[in-house]
């Protein structure tokens, strides 16, 4: 069903989600998201690219930060459909140093369109909290 380079895909668009948004490239990260795509964190849900490009990039610190994602777990439920799920930290820097912002999960429905992968949902999970309705929890097998 899937390809290596279906995988490859999946795993640069996941990549690239924190790169484009830590450098502020905002039209190119919004590109990431399909455009009725729903994302979900802290409670919040922001419906089409759009208002996610306007609420999450404005959500963005001036101080340099930093997402770092570990590797992420993938199931094919189509040639052209899949979910993923990623471990994150993001990296807030201050007067400080480098600090631990946040620690959590991605918890991702991605699809193929228009000959590239997007997030069609992305619901973010922190630590501590509890996975919301709706969202898959992490695979078993």
């Amino acid at each position: 069903m899937s390809q290596p380079q279906d995988f490859e895909g999946v795993r640069r668009l996941i990549a690239l989600y924190g790169q484009l948004l830590d450098s502020k490239r905002f039209e190119e990260w919004g590109e990431l998201f399909t455009r009725d795509a729903r994302f979900e964190v802290w409670g919040r849900t922001y419906r089409g690219r759009d208002e996610i490009v306007r609420e999450i990039g404005g959500m963005q610190p001036e101080a340099p930060g930093k997402h770092v994602v570990l590797q992420p777990v993938i199931d094919f439920e189509a040639a052209d459909r899949c979910r993923a799920w990623t471990d994150l930290i993001a990296l807030a820097s201050s007067a400080q140093g480098v600090a631990i912002a946040t620690i959590g999960r991605y918890h991702d429905r991605i699809v193929r369109e228009g000959g590239r992968w997007r997030f069609a949902a992305r619901t973010i999970v922190m630590g501590g909290e509890a996975v919301p309705e709706g969202a898959d929890p992490s695979p078993a097998h």
